[in-house]
């Protein structure tokens, strides 16, 4: 799907088919998320969406720094693939291990009802210690899109109209900014199996986030 939607953008740009060109970098976004949070920012900052320069190489309108940045998406979303699929083989292999090693120390003890079988652990557990590195982790890839969004609030000079006044325009990516802020905490605190069961653990993580990217824009609105 990301390749695909990069195609549509780089051809676009070439033959200028008059698609919108900031819904494609939107879309590609959204597909390589979290990592192209700021990915798409600096995209905007460079003024890709420009026509080139008359002495600037160009086919069509495509210059070769908006190429390469295009296809910077791809190599995106290849990291998003192979975290993914580093998650899903760990959480495999920690299955059968933990099952073995709960048969090897199980005492003789009689059969357990199926009940007793089916039964899952409820509350908190140790793997609480592991948020002290999660949720330090989700703040520390959320600074690049506070310290954009600080400028896409209302401009280098901030929203108290000094300087070189307040700009508009650009709000939605500071809200946006901060909506992937709030998400990639939200993840952080679901994905470390801390509490049960994990719908309980799932509406705290969505407190957590939304609380976080409601911090975010108030700080970086200052």
């Amino acid at each position: 799907m990301t390749a695909a939607v990069g195609a549509v953008a780089l051809l676009n740009s070439a033959f200028i088919l008059g698609l919108d060109q900031l819904w494609l970098l939107r879309a590609l976004m959204l597909l390589t998320l979290p990592v192209s949070a700021a990915y798409l920012v600096v995209g905007i900052l460079l003024d890709l969406l420009r026509p080139p320069w008359p002495r600037e190489f160009s086919f069509g309108g495509l210059t070769p720094t908006a190429l390469l940045y295009y296809l910077g998406y791809l190599a995106l979303a290849a990291v998003n693939a192979a975290v993914f699929r580093w998650v899903v083989l760990s959480t495999r292999k920690r299955a059968p291990a933990r099952a073995r090693a709960a048969v090897t120390a199980a005492p003789a003890t009689p059969p357990e009802s199926a009940a007793d079988q089916v039964a899952r652990p409820r509350g908190v557990n140790q793997n609480t210690k592991n948020l002290l590195w999660a949720v330090p982790l989700a703040v520390g890839l959320s600074l690049p899109q506070w310290l954009v969004a600080r400028f896409s609030w209302c401009g280098i000079s901030g929203c108290s109209g000094g300087g070189f006044g307040v700009s508009t325009g650009s709000e939605w990516v500071a809200i946006l900014l901060s909506v992937v802020n709030g998400f990639i905490l939200a993840v952080a605190v679901f994905a470390v199996r801390w509490l049960y069961p994990a719908r309980t653990r799932a509406l705290i993580a969505v407190a957590a986030g939304t609380l976080f990217g409601l911090l975010g824009a108030a700080i970086t609105h200052g």
